[in-house]
């Protein structure tokens, strides 16, 4: 079984929010104090292979290193970073998105963008940031499934 992760950080590196999606199980989304050990544990259940984008340099070394917790040693990981580059593409998620035409309602939000919205929940309580930030990383979740499917057809068609 896959489940497919992003997560967001604050400036100082915390994790603040993480999207899961696995099938069967649908999504889940942990934020502030709901971001814990325990609860990625638990969403992870008996999952084998954590699918990623550029999660291999920066959302799992950042939960190991947030959490004490290897995951890269408890399961295998499939970085569509890494994918991509074998298939000889450039670009971050958000251009592979337009260029194989994955829609997405947060166009033009970022890492930075994210970060930015996270302090406006925190320090202002301002909830439509919280909002808007929570679909943006289901968003950077659930694309991940229609790109690791294009990359698959893409390097089956490349081995005939």
């Amino acid at each position: 079984m896959k489940a497919y992760l992003d997560i967001e950080t604050d400036r100082q590196g915390n994790v603040c929010v993480i999207g899961i999606f696995c099938q069967p199980g649908g999504f889940v989304q942990f934020y502030g104090d709901e971001v814990t050990a325990d609860n990625l544990e638990q969403a992870l259940g008996p999952v084998e292979t954590i699918v990623t984008f550029n999660g291999d340099l920066f959302d799992l070394p950042t939960l190991e290193k947030y959490f004490n917790l290897d995951l890269k040693g408890a399961y295998s990981s499939l970085d569509l970073f890494k994918v991509k580059k074998n298939l000889g593409l450039r670009g971050g998620l958000k251009e592979l998105e337009k260029m194989y035409g994955i829609k997405r309602k947060t166009a033009g939000i970022n890492g930075y963008k994210a970060m930015l919205l996270w302090e406006k929940y925190v320090k202002r309580g301002q909830l439509e940031a919280l909002k808007l930030l929570l679909e943006y990383n289901k968003e950077d979740v659930i694309n991940l499934v229609a790109l690791e499917e294009i990359f698959a057809r893409q390097l089956k068609e490349g081995a005939q």
